[in-house]
């Protein structure tokens, strides 16, 4: 099988598996169902993956590099004195791909997190990850207390998917309002 056939089965797992997790829950879905929905034989699964578990963690890692990319490149920009499209990738763009991935982010939060030290160790090395670059970003802008208002700001983009999540609020604007107010971003 190529490399192009090998990628193609990979993905077709990868959207089968979403589609199957999204609508039944983590830990209610079955490999068998994610192969059944892929039109794969059920053993083609772990050809790419070793557990359920390390499926998750693969989409989970994914969308958390695809922010920090967006992240090391705001902070590159704004080092280099593009201020305004490096505010607007680590402060917009990030979120709003949090906000496209709410179904992924329901599954680590209201699933994943509180049922294996995996997705607890995952989930807490990827909030100091992003506390870090909001922390440095905020210090490259000049804020006398960037790890503060990186606390904050965590905190705030925590609640504020959570309210999507679990009310279907629209938050987008809220954000935008709250980064406003605090002076991050106009």
């Amino acid at each position: 099988m190529g490399q192009s056939a090998v990628q193609d089965t990979k993905n077709r797992l990868i959207e089968a598996g979403k589609r199957v997790i999204f609508r039944k829950g983590f830990h209610r879905a079955r490999v068998s169902d994610i192969t059944s929905e892929a039109g794969l034989a059920h053993g083609t699964f772990y050809l790419y993956f070793p557990t359920k578990d390390a499926f998750l963690l693969e989409l989970l890692k994914s969308v958390r590099d695809e922010i920090l990319n967006l992240d090391s490149k705001g902070i590159g920009l704004i080092s280099e004195g593009r201020v305004e499209e490096g505010k607007e990738l680590v402060f917009i763009k990030g979120f709003e791909l949090m906000v496209r991935e709410k179904e992924l982010a329901k599954i680590l939060f209201f699933e994943a997190v509180g049922t294996s030290r995996t997705f607890q160790d995952f989930y807490a090395q990827s909030k100091e990850l992003f506390r870090q670059n909001l922390s440095r970003t905020l210090e490259l802008l000049g804020f006398e207390k960037p790890d503060l208002y990186a606390e904050i700001l965590l905190g705030t983009a925590r609640h504020l998917i959570e309210e999507l999540i679990l009310k279907d609020r629209e938050v987008v604007g809220v954000w935008k309002e709250v980064l406003r107010e605090l002076g991050v971003y106009s």
